[in-house]
């Protein structure tokens, strides 16, 4: 059977990104790691498919509006008149770099339930990726287990985003113990350096990678922001040098690096070597890189398939891994 899409997990946010100096002038705009995620799997005209839970509100008007234009399905995503979404405000301090200065959610516990989750959503689909985004609510954590489920029945790829925000958690220990819990479950995982120093309670990215050994996670990759990025598949290591840009706003560059790794194995399988992993990896950089070069964290840019096409094309595999 042909799968076709990429399913996604998360919340919905709507990003007030300062336009003044005073920031008293804000534009609004789509947000959420798991949205960017979702929104350039679809620019990657692969087709996107998203599960959250929006309200009645014109916030929650706004966002559907903002994601079906850019052909995202979210066609069972559920739909409460109580949901309110998420928001963040990203300031201006005064050399003007932007920085994060509030988050608000003032529906904590209107999360995608257990109960909201149906088999059908993960028909036909060849990747489910969720994030942390919601893991911090117990009903949300309880939902996306049994997502995990679902789409491990359906042989789905599982692929885990740790974007961490600690400010969402009780406390680090809590985070830290529900992030590693999901760790078990996940086929290819994203985590920044310091995501992984933080989770593994490390002081050096060789250690943790080596505490992480014990997870059996078959594509292992961590972002090291300007420095690019490094990649395990199974035992094989590829340290990929980041691409140099003047980089305007970073926001979003590990969401870009993360939808194209997806969109990789989606087009072209799960990489059976590391020459296969390389050239996944320097596509990301590109996207990543790209994206850092704007304002926004889902800027227009041209044309996904030309970024894609423009890496150069993996010698064959001498043997599969």
């Amino acid at each position: 059977m042909e799968r076709k899409g990429i399913l996604s997990l998360g919340d919905a946010f709507i990003d007030y990104v300062s336009r003044s100096s005073d920031n008293n002038c804000f534009e609004r705009s789509l947000g959420g790691a798991s949205v960017n995620v979702a929104v350039h799997i679809s620019r990657f005209t692969i087709p996107s498919f998203y599960l959250t839970k929006l309200g009645s509100g014109e916030d929650s008007q706004f966002v559907e509006k903002e994601m079906l234009k850019e052909k995202i399905n979210l066609e069972d995503s559920i739909r409460t008149p109580t949901k309110k979404i998420s928001k963040v405000y990203v300031h201006l301090d005064a050399s003007g770099e932007r920085y994060f200065h509030k988050y608000e959610n003032e529906t904590p516990n209107e999360v995608v339930l257990e109960s909201d989750l149906k088999e059908s959503s993960f028909e036909n689909k060849s990747i489910f990726y969720f994030g942390s985004g919601t893991l911090f609510h117990p009903s949300a954590r309880a939902a996306t287990k049994k997502a995990i489920e679902i789409a491990k029945e359906k042989g789905l790829f599982i692929a885990f985003d740790a974007n961490i925000r600690i400010k969402r958690w009780k406390n680090e220990e809590e985070c830290r113990q529900v992030m590693m819990e999901f760790l078990s479950f996940v086929d290819i995982l994203k985590m920044s350096k310091e995501e992984l120093l933080f989770l593994l309670e490390v002081q050096s990215v060789e250690k943790g990678l080596a505490n992480l050994e014990k997870f059996q996670i078959p594509l292992k990759l961590i972002t090291l922001g300007e420095k690019g990025a490094i990649g395990l598949l199974y035992e094989e290591k590829v340290q990929m040098a980041g691409k140099v840009v003047k980089a305007i706003d970073t926001n979003g560059s590990g969401d870009a690096f993360m939808a194209t790794i997806l969109a990789c194995i989606y087009k072209k399988g799960f990489p059976a070597c590391k020459k296969e992993m390389e050239s996944y990896m320097d596509q990301a950089n590109r996207l990543g890189a790209i994206v850092a070069t704007k304002a926004g964290s889902l800027p227009i840019l041209p044309d996904y398939q030309m970024i894609m096409g423009r890496a150069e094309s993996p010698l064959p595999c001498e043997n599969e891994v």
